[in-house]
């Protein structure tokens, strides 16, 4: 009698754990993944890394990583001509999501007749903005960094894919360490082919040491393993995720002076070398902060920006600095945000209110940051009137 029960008991409690196992593996596996803006589980599907490999291998830029590109983006406004400015930065300033003549960049041509030569490249770091602002000798007088807030992540990162990206080549780089005297030191990736890719996706801590966001470190996405309900415990426990959850962004953290990742100080010596090599050109240099739909929820709920340390870190350096976040603002006359963003996301209302919305800048997004920097531009006297 007394055995019988205690085999009924010990099948409950089995019965119990299994269906807690179960949905823990569902919730890692299906549920997680759609947070917004943030990859809480490392789960690689190997062979599919291996097939982006052999598909997009012969495209990456060995020395700064992403796509290997050459030039500038095409303006058909002024093709003939020298240039009166330059444009370094990411998909934010390249103007991606509308027609090339709309990205604020080509607008920003328009109202000042003459070209400012785009050379954003989609998905780059500041790092790798600025590594190419070093390999482009462009002569103009005007040199432009934009930065999209999230770049910090970037900044310290080296694989996109810890932080959502496909698992490809593409998303590698090399990035930046601060020596003990503050200057930068260039880590460049390693010598990869398709096995050594394969081995990065499977163990990236023995191929990228320096990688910030690593799969099982305290910011980085929880490996997928049995048992799942402690997987899901340890996405759980990911500040990244509690920052979400609060409406902040999810490299709010990063931004805070006293941070582990040194993010910020980084951040900084980045922009201040952009500076001082911009000044040995003969060129004026001008930061300009490009705020995301993320950046308007958190100062919608906070009451300032997530990269407000980065600005007045530039100003106490005597970089000169353009915050577009307040001007945009004020622009919106009590409209939402999200008429600055190509996409609208009801569906992610919960997490993403008061501005439920993302992705890059729509038209009249670029439209009114082109309109800000033209007359911002003018009030500084880079050009005149």
């Amino acid at each position: 009698m007394h055995s019988s029960r205690a085999v009924r008991r010990l099948i409950i409690v089995l019965g119990v754990i299994a269906v807690v196992e179960a949905g823990s593996a569902v919730i890692c596996r299906f549920l997680l993944p759609l947070i917004p803006g943030i990859r809480l589980v490392w789960n690689p599907d190997l062979e599919q890394a291996g097939r982006n490999w052999d598909a997009l291998a012969s495209l990456v830029d060995d020395e700064i990583g992403g796509f290997r590109t050459n030039g500038s983006k095409e303006n058909f406004e002024f093709q003939n001509g020298s240039s009166c400015g330059s444009a370094f930065g990411d998909s934010f300033v390249g103007g991606a999501d509308v027609d090339g003549k709309d990205g604020w960049v080509e607008q920003l041509s328009h109202l000042l007749g003459c070209r400012v030569t785009n050379y954003a490249v989609g998905n780059y770091g500041t790092d790798q903005a600025y590594l190419r602002f070093r390999r482009v000798h462009d002569e103009s007088p005007v040199a432009i960094l934009g930065i999209n807030p999230n770049n910090i992540e970037d900044n310290i990162d080296q694989y996109d894919a810890f932080l959502g990206a496909n698992l490809e080549p593409t998303a590698l780089k090399g990035r930046f360490l601060l020596d003990s005297s503050g200057h930068l030191q260039w880590v460049s990736l390693p010598q990869l082919d398709r096995d050594v890719f394969i081995a990065l996706n499977r163990e990236p801590e023995k191929i990228l040491p320096h990688s910030y966001f690593l799969p099982d470190t305290q910011n980085g996405p929880v490996r997928l393993r049995f048992p799942y309900t402690w997987t899901l415990a340890r996405a759980a426990l990911n500040p990244r995720l509690h920052d979400v959850l609060e409406r902040r962004t999810a490299w709010s953290a990063l931004y805070h002076a006293d941070h582990p990742s040194g993010a910020l100080q980084l951040m900084t010596a980045i922009c201040e070398a952009f500076a001082e090599l911009a000044k040995s050109r003969g060129q004026r240099p001008l930061i300009v902060m490009l705020p995301l739909a993320h950046s308007f929820r958190e100062q919608a709920s906070y009451g300032r920006f997530e990269y407000d340390p980065l600005v007045g870190a530039l100003r106490d350096k005597g970089i000169e600095v353009f915050d577009l976040g307040p001007p945009m603002i004020d622009s919106l006359a009590d409209r939402s945000p999200c008429a600055f963003f190509t996409h609208a996301r009801p569906e992610t209302a919960l997490l993403t209110s008061p501005v439920p919305c993302g992705g890059h800048y729509s038209v009249a997004g670029n439209t009114a940051i082109a309109k800000l920097m033209a007359d911002e531009l003018r009030r500084r006297r880079f050009f005149a009137d």
